[in-house]
């Protein structure tokens, strides 16, 4: 995939203080969405991706900077439960030091507000940061909700981050669509799955 148009979003964490930062997206990026021929597979990142690239979101930013290559799984047991998941993360080297945000180890509760960190092409200020939407349904990690706003468009927010009201990253938004009767809702896991993702991939190579 190359180009210069905006494909999705993504957000930087650390699991603790000793671990390796990492920046995470939507594995399903890497795939027929974006107009390759097949969808990538996390034993197929590091023979299939050349290079990537990100820019600052709010476009506080001078250009775009490089990332690192993306991790794989660390066994072929693993590799099924990530692309369940949905999950890839890059090694962050380079120049590029995005904020680190922090994983909650609070559950996420249906009935609950949540916020989706980007800005968005449609529907809101493209300096609004952030996004108020209620969780209509959480099972095995799971989640389902629906935007405040009627009028938002998820274009190439597949990857952003979904938040507490402490700030704390209760999860990441996976896509979502758009009814005249229902609204926009969206899709995504919750900040456990995450972690558990990071973990079946091999950050020490």
């Amino acid at each position: 995939m190359s180009g210069s148009d905006m494909v999705g979003t993504g957000f930087a964490f650390q699991l603790s203080e000793e671990s390796t930062p990492v920046f995470v997206t939507t594995l399903h990026m890497l795939g027929t969405v974006n107009g390759l021929e097949k969808d990538i597979l996390p034993n197929e990142l590091q023979s299939s991706v050349e290079s990537t690239f990100l820019s600052d979101v709010f476009g506080a930013t001078d250009g775009v900077k490089q990332i690192g290559s993306p991790y794989e799984p660390c066994d072929e047991e693993d590799e099924q439960k990530i692309v369940e998941m949905d999950v890839v993360a890059f090694d962050l080297v380079g120049r590029f030091k995005p904020e680190l945000l922090e994983l909650s180890e609070q559950t996420v509760q249906v009935g609950q507000r949540l916020w989706m960190v980007t800005a968005v092409f449609a529907g809101a200020s493209p300096s609004q940061k952030c996004h108020a939407l209620k969780v209509t349904d959480v099972e095995e990690g799971k989640i389902r909700y629906r935007f405040e706003s009627d009028r938002l468009s998820l274009k190439a927010t597949d990857g952003a981050p979904l938040l507490f009201d402490s700030g704390l990253v209760a999860g990441m938004h996976q896509g979502g669509s758009a009814d005249e009767k229902d609204g926009v809702s969206g899709h995504g896991i919750t900040s456990d799955v995450l972690r558990q993702a990071i973990e079946s991939m091999c950050l020490d190579r």
